[in-house]
């Protein structure tokens, strides 16, 4: 299995997210979380950590901190070994209880980024499908294809409002005594005032994020400004082995995709874009995903206005056929070795 790319910063920010094994559940009932939660205050006393934020779901925990120390590895490490044998203890089990390795992320400090971070955490218990908030409808909601109706933003509202197990009731306002583990100084600034901060959550909840964010995000390798990536890739020693390998690689754009097409078809573009089933459209998008890092509305629209619906689906069916059919893989891969992209 590819290992999660590792980079600790002395002063470095992150966005961790751990899951239950095969999805299970890590808090079975509110005693669990409050352990985990004195668990996290005990990392960040022995490990010097800033947690800026958290939410807890039943089969995952998202967390932002800071890492004066360079200790990341060895702070997250010791949080999931130390809950996972308190937990089986409890329940009379035996195994890993988290899905391999945790993730984290660096996070630009330096712009926006972290503060919509912190507003995707947040807003974790109410993405859910009763709530209109779907991964699939948040994106359309962020390009303003879906307008969610004022019942609906109520109801988020008061989801968020009620929900015990994330630190958005402390930015907001609603909570007023905040544990002494637990440092809003950073993020708070960045929206002004807990009142702020509250009318950029509604905003969100009614318009969701920003498709920048939403791609960086899938990227899960870093995330910030095109400098900070740079940085970040600066940074890394990347390996065969390590996952998220080709978001570090350089990236090419969708001309170069296009080219390297129509050299391994001998085809110009416009003899193939429109053909109904014809393998060379469905690849552009498949490799302009891979390593332009496109969104599907962005290789919509450089193909030529085509609904991201549209792109998503025959990026989806050529993916499968890349399982069976070994002639596609190799047509692939020489167009792979024609792009401009540092392996």
């Amino acid at each position: 299995m590819a290992r999660p790319i590792r980079i600790d910063i002395e002063g470095g920010v992150y966005h961790v997210i751990s899951r239950g094994i095969d999805r299970q559940d890590i808090f079975r009932e509110d005693a669990d979380r409050i352990h985990f939660l004195d668990r996290l205050a005990e990392a960040q006393q022995r490990f010097r950590l800033s947690v800026y934020g958290y939410v807890l779901m039943s089969n995952h925990f998202h967390l932002i901190v800071c890492t004066p120390d360079a200790n990341l590895s060895r702070a997250i490490q010791w949080l999931k070994v130390s809950y996972s044998l308190w937990f089986n203890a409890k329940y009379r089990r035996v195994g890993p209880l988290f899905q391999g390795r945790y993730k984290g992320v660096p996070v630009d400090r330096d712009e926006s980024w972290l503060l919509e971070l912190s507003l995707y955490l947040h807003l974790n218990p109410v993405r859910v499908k009763a709530l209109g908030l779907t991964k699939r409808n948040q994106t359309m909601e962020a390009r303003g294809w879906s307008v969610p109706s004022p019942k609906i933003i109520k109801e988020r509202l008061k989801v968020l409002r009620e929900y015990r197990w994330s630190s958005y009731a402390y930015y907001a306002g609603y909570k007023t005594k905040c544990p002494d583990w637990l440092d809003l100084s950073v993020v708070a600034s960045m929206a002004g005032s807990p009142s702020g901060y509250r009318r950029v959550v509604e905003q969100r909840v009614s318009c969701g994020m920003p498709e920048e964010f939403l791609s960086q995000l899938k990227n899960q390798v870093a995330l910030g400004g095109e400098w900070f990536g740079e940085q970040m890739r600066g940074l890394c020693c990347v390996d065969r082995e390590s996952a998220g390998r080709n978001a570090l690689r350089g990236r090419c754009i969708w001309d170069d995709v296009v080219k390297a097409i129509e050299n391994t078809k001998g085809m110009r573009w416009d003899a193939f874009a429109n053909v109904r089933g014809d393998w060379g459209r469905a690849a552009s998008y498949y490799l302009a995903r891979k390593y332009a890092g496109m969104t599907l509305a962005e290789i919509g629209g450089a193909a030529g206005g085509i609904d991201y619906a549209a792109v998503s689906a025959m990026e989806k069916r050529f993916e499968k056929k890349l399982l069976t059919d070994q002639q596609l893989v190799q047509l692939v891969r020489q167009a792979e070795s024609m792009l401009n992209i540092e392996t």
